[in-house]
């Protein structure tokens, strides 16, 4: 080979880089750049926010969340090619009113038949006396009359507020809806529903498809449920003792058998708590390894309320055994924190590749209000050490404005390509559904 040929062939190589790029990079095939934002409603004062987002068997990618200023569910389909599918709802987007308040969609799953399952809060008049709400959308985007009449189902599990955390589809189609009710008016509890695949709650669970526990004497919740292989529910969330000497909050994972009974061969007593810090901690998603150990994300060492956004919080996770004790393979102990930034870091979603690493997308360099905040990503190796490979060593952050943006879930495709799914301009009106791709070879 001549000198001018070896160097015409380095050159295709760099011009060709972007095919190669480094594993986390933006995969410039969605959208323009790797990203893409969505609006529902053109006002300015409008909110548009995804809460979550799930797989079509087809490729397709379905984002849920609400919009509108005082809420409704809110639904994105999208292409392979980040475009919207304009053959769901005519122009690739679906908004479903319960109530004259705020109603939000927490979380989305797609059926074997291609119905997609929606779950999130419907409040009352006044924004008071929210509840569970689940819809259900045909392939085309709208309402599946087979499901609860007319496409959606409320449930009241208490007198005052009951908020949506978390959305899990068993294998036999039935529906599980996971949060906080707060019973005879005090502090929340865990909560978890279960729906038949028509829309009505399942009398086998529990005895009236409903089930609640307490776990400490301040405010628990759950904020996301995933299906065991062997059928069981498992719940990740918050659990907060009252009382400045407690500690803040702690990881709190449930485990409910199929009959919605607490499994006591989790934990002792199908609770398990865990402090990593001396602030607050927050489990935010829960996911389980083929080997049946269960991964929960979230963040620790948040000062105030989560939604505040403010201190110097940090990636959180933990992995637990079958039986509730934390895995002393993983991380230090069975747990692991990451920071992304010198800011608010969190976890949000976590996903579980084919080869056992672990991802997680949420919250890079936020402050108070959300404001400065990025797409947070990092992957990390089955012993819970960051994978160099991936990124910036193990982490990556994405910017779509300087107004503040955050990940609020993440879905692995079938060729192991990343999206995340959140907000856009959080800390502003005008706020918009955002997704990117990352490459992950």
């Amino acid at each position: 080979m001549t000198a001018a040929a070896l160097l015409a062939c380095l050159s295709l190589i760099v011009l060709n880089a972007p095919a190669l790029a480094q594993s986390g990079a933006l995969d410039t095939t969605f959208g323009a750049d790797g990203k893409v934002t969505t609006d529902f409603d053109s006002r300015w004062s409008a909110f548009d926010e995804s809460w979550d987002v799930a797989l079509q068997t087809d490729g397709k990618i379905v984002a849920a969340g609400k919009t509108g200023g005082s809420g409704r569910f809110a639904l994105a389909r999208y292409h392979m090619d980040g475009t919207l599918d304009h053959s769901f709802g005519g122009d690739g987007k679906v908004t479903t009113n319960f109530s004259w308040g705020e109603d939000v969609a927490r979380g989305v799953t797609v059926q074997t038949d291609g119905k997609i399952v929606v779950a999130g809060d419907s409040a009352g008049h006044g924004f008071a006396n929210s509840m569970f709400a689940v819809s259900r959308y045909n392939p085309d985007g709208t309402l599946d009359t087979s499901f609860g009449g007319d496409g959606k189902v409320r449930t009241q599990l208490s007198a005052l507020n009951d908020y949506v955390g978390g959305l899990a589809l068993q294998s036999d189609g039935r529906i599980v809806v996971a949060g906080g009710a707060r019973l005879n008016g005090a502090h929340p509890q865990f909560a978890v529903t279960r729906y038949n695949v028509d829309g009505t709650l399942d009398a086998s669970f529990s005895g009236d498809g409903k089930a609640t526990t307490d776990l400490t004497s301040g405010n628990d919740f759950a904020n996301a449920v995933t299906v065991d292989t062997d059928g069981s529910l498992i719940l990740g969330g918050s659990a907060w003792p009252r009382g400045r000497a407690k500690g803040g909050s702690r990881f709190a994972m449930v485990r409910y058998t199929p009959q919605g009974t607490l499994d006591a061969s989790f934990g002792g007593d199908g609770k398990v708590l865990t402090k990593l810090t001396r602030r607050n901690d927050s489990v935010q998603d829960v996911a389980v390894q083929t080997d049946g150990k269960i991964v929960a994300a979230g963040v620790a060492g948040f000062r105030e309320e989560l939604q505040t956004m403010f201190g110097d919080a940090s990636v959180a996770l933990t992995r637990y055994n079958a039986d509730g004790k934390l895995d002393k393979g993983f991380g230090r102990n069975g747990k692991v924190k990451t920071q992304l930034t010198r800011r608010v870091d969190a976890a949000f979603g976590v996903g579980l590749q084919g080869d056992g690493k672990i991802v997680v997308g949420g919250l890079a360099g936020g402050s108070r209000g959300g404001r400065r905040g990025r797409f947070g990503l990092a992957r990390y190796e089955t012993d819970g050490t960051l994978d160099t490979a991936f990124g910036s060593a193990g982490r990556v952050t994405t910017s779509f404005t300087a107004r503040g943006d955050f990940a609020s879930s993440i879905v692995i495709q079938t060729d192991g390509r990343i999206v995340l799914a959140g907000v856009s301009r959080w800390a502003s009106p005008k706020s918009r559904f955002a997704l990117a791709r990352y490459l992950a070879p």
